[in-house]
Order: structure tokens, then C-alpha cells, then sequence
């Protein structure tokens, strides 16, 4: 019980460390901008679409116009919406060149998926299966689910209006105009919202390809979805926009605009890595232990030592044991199931006359898993010790999965093999 109150407090700290040190490591901050960058080539476009299939199923009324325009204020100084909306007939005829605009419409606005993609990738790499077929599937797909989400969002703002006209609400309506004259955008607003993080919540289970377990994805997906929405509420507090606009017109918009959504995107792939943290949190620890630097090595190897050091998510009464000074840990001829980590004392390994000692916070035992074979050596307790056993399959899949642990995995095993032979190589001779 101890040992679980333990690690759920290291393992907060041990997370915000894993995402953040990924999060640089992966470049994230760029694939934020490209798909920033994206979006305002994508968006137009699929803007347009939804327009053309609004307008021409719902025959909008000018009051709903009007209401659409409030809407989208923000991009109505690049797309002239009343334009688009005169110049549509007023029947929808599903025709082979209407469908092949539909086609090509989607078709162009892919590089804002590609570019959420391409980020994902870069982050579940290592452990999601290439799957190029299905993640163009999944990108037209996305296109289709996101007008949709568009068309429907704008079809419950114009249900939405009606209601609120109906005369049995009139008398509400008179009593308080504050709450009805702010309720339509509201709701847009918060349905806009909803559409943020049903969009996230799909992309994180299923475009990362690793099949991140649903409750940590809504989690996920909550958090980017609320501090996106602290973070633009606290830019319309603090930003008068109508000086800035006035100032700087047009691409004033336009670079209000790209900082909200490389805000959004930021937080989406800041959370998408910390879903990765957390779904292969036990074998980023174990990665962490086993590339320790050494202690002299500055201030980042001190904090990596002591975050991690103690893994206490690792240890279980099955896995983890004490050994008195001068006890055996392994013999000569053992089959190895397992390498060993030293929680804290030393360990003297021997093979033949090789002798090296281990120290608290270093593995021992690798050198033959590495070579599959048994024992070349024994493991004694040079003071009293406690030891983590590694399963083989759980190392094995560290070394296959890690590159910094699969180099220092390579370095130890050269650096045994030129000792341990070169010795037995010159005593023959």
C-alpha cells in the first residue's frame, strides 16, 4: 500500500519529465506550426463546402444569413459569404461534376490531416504498426466527419434561433433579452468546443495507431479542449482586437487567427505525447533507468537520477528482494531469466578473473541475454543490496524499442566481449 501512495506521487513528476523531454525531442513545436499553417489552407475550402451544403438543403432565410455571418466573423473579410450564397441555385441536384467538386474540395484540404498525422507518427513511431492505406483512409475520412460536425453545428445554431423566436418564449425572452440575445452564440461557441474535443478524442485513439486505452484519450482530448478555451478567453480579456485590426487590418485577422489555432495544435500534440507517456509509461521508466547518465554528468543527469532512480511504479513483491552482504545473487552455468537492478548497495560480477563492480542505480546480469546463453560468470552482494529482477521479455523489448538503449545496450555488450575474450584469447596463447 506504501509502495502504491509512492509511486502515485512520483509517477506525476516522472510524466511531466517523459512529455516534456519527448515533446522537444520530437519537435513537436514545428509539426504545431505546419498543421497550424495547414489549417488556414484547409479551411476555406471545406468553409466553402459546408456553405454549398447548408445553404442548398436548408434554402437559409435572410434572419438565418444574418445569424451565419455573426457566426463567421472571423473569416468574413476572405470569404464573401453572401456571394457564395446568391450565386447557389435553389435546389440541390446530386450531379457527376457536383460530386467531383466534392471530391476535389476534400482532396485539397488534406494537408491539414496530413500534417496531424505526420505528428502522431512522430510521436508513436516506435510502436505503431505503417499503415500508409489506412492512414489516407483515416485522412478523407476526417475531411468527412469534419463537415459534418460543420454542417451540423450550423443547423443547430439555425434550429436554435427558431426556437428562441417562437412566440410562448417571447414573454421570457422580454424579461431577460441579456441571456436570449447571447444564448445563440453561446451555444455555437460551445459546440464548436465539443467538436474540438470529439475531433481530438477520435484522433487520439485511432490516429496514433498504438490503440491508447478511450478513457485516457477523453482525458486527453479534456484538457487540450479546456485550456484552449482558458487560453482564447483570456486572449479576448486581455487583447483589444479592434485596435489591432484597426491597426493592422486584415492581417491583423489573420495572425490573431494562426496564433489560436498553433495555441490549439500546440496542446494537442503537448497531450498527444503525454498520452504516449502514459500508455507505455513502464517502459519509458525502464528506458530512463537504463540510460542514466552518471551522476557528474550536470544538472539534467541529477534530476534524471532523482526522478528516477527509484522506480517505484517497477517494483512488486515479486520482482523486488534484498540480499545480504556476501550472498550469491546468480552462479556460473544459470539460465538467465532476468537482468538486475541495483536499488541501492553494489554487486561484485565476476567471470573468470573479470571483475566489475556495480553500483546503485546501474543493471548487471545483460551480458549473457544479450549473447543467449547461459551464465559465464557469478554475482555477489558486496554490501548489503536490494535488487529489481528485469523479465528478459520486458528488457528485450526495451532494447528492441529504445535506440539510446539499444546504443548503450551495443556498448556494453562490445565492451564485455573485447575483456572477457580478449583475456581468454591471450591465456590460450
Amino acid at each position: 500500500m506504501a509502495n502504491r501512495i509512492k509511486s502515485s506521487f512520483s509517477k506525476i513528476p516522472q510524466l511531466i519529465f517523459l512529455t516534456i523531454s519527448f515533446f522537444f525531442q520530437n519537435n513537436l513545436d514545428a509539426c504545431a506550426s505546419a498543421c497550424a499553417f495547414s489549417f488556414i489552407f484547409s479551411f476555406i475550402p471545406i468553409l466553402v463546402l459546408v456553405l454549398t451544403i447548408f445553404v442548398r438543403f436548408l434554402h437559409i432565410s435572410p434572419e438565418t444569413l444574418s445569424d451565419l455571418n455573426l457566426v463567421l466573423s472571423e473569416v468574413s473579410p476572405y470569404v464573401d459569404v453572401n456571394k457564395i450564397i446568391n450565386s447557389l441555385p435553389d435546389s440541390f441536384v446530386l450531379t457527376w461534376g457536383n460530386l467531383f467538386l466534392f471530391i476535389f474540395v476534400i482532396w485539397m484540404a488534406r494537408k491539414l490531416f496530413l500534417s496531424i498525422l505526420k505528428g502522431l507518427l512522430q510521436i508513436f513511431n516506435s510502436v505503431a504498426p505503417s499503415r500508409p492505406v489506412i492512414n489516407q483512409l483515416f485522412t478523407f475520412l476526417g475531411e468527412l466527419i469534419i463537415v459534418i460536425l460543420c454542417a451540423l453545428t450550423f443547423f443547430a445554431s439555425f434550429i436554435t434561433k427558431q426556437i428562441l423566436t417562437m412566440p410562448v418564449l417571447s414573454v421570457i425572452s422580454e424579461k431577460m433579452p441579456l441571456l436570449f440575445s447571447s444564448f445563440s452564440s453561446r451555444l455555437v461557441n460551445w459546440t464548436l468546443f465539443a467538436i474540438l474535443f470529439i475531433s481530438s478524442t477520435i484522433a487520439y485513439r485511432f490516429g496514433s495507431g498504438s490503440k491508447p486505452r478511450l478513457r485516457s484519450c477523453i482525458l486527453c482530448s479534456l484538457f487540450t479542449t479546456v485550456i484552449f478555451n482558458l487560453v482564447i478567453y483570456l486572449i479576448s480579456s486581455y487583447m483589444n482586437r479592434a485596435n489591432y485590426n484597426t491597426l493592422y487590418g486584415m492581417l491583423g485577422k489573420i495572425v490573431i487567427l494562426l496564433f489560436e489555432v498553433y495555441i490549439f495544435f500546440f496542446l494537442f500534440m503537448l497531450f498527444a505525447q503525454l498520452l504516449y507517456s502514459i500508455q507505455f509509461f513502464d517502459t519509458l521508466i525502464l528506458g530512463e533507468l537504463y540510460t542514466l547518465p552518471e551522476w557528474e554528468s550536470g544538472i539534467v543527469a541529477s534530476i534524471k537520477h532523482k526522478l528516477f532512480n527509484t522506480p517505484h511504479s517497477l517494483m512488486t513483491k515479486e520482482n523486488t528482494f534484498s540480499v545480504a552482504a556476501g550472498k550469491t545473487i546468480f552462479n556460473e552455468k544459470e539460465s538467465v531469466d532476468c537482468v538486475y537492478y541495483i536499488l541501492f548497495g553494489s554487486v561484485c560480477e565476476s567471470r573468470g578473473e573479470l571483475k566489475t563492480l556495480h553500483y546503485k542505480g546501474s543493471f548487471f546480469g545483460e551480458f549473457e541475454f544479450m549473447l543467449n546463453m547461459n551464465r559465464l560468470g557469478a554475482a555477489v552482494a558486496l554490501t548489503d543490496c536490494q535488487l529489481i529482477k528485469i523479465k528478459k521479455e520486458d528488457f528485450a523489448n526495451l532494447i528492441e524499442t529504445n535506440p539510446e538503449a539499444t546504443s548503450k545496450a551495443m556498448s556494453t555488450l562490445s565492451s564485455y566481449s573485447a575483456k572477457f575474450y580478449g583475456r581468454n584469447s591471450s591465456i590460450l596463447l
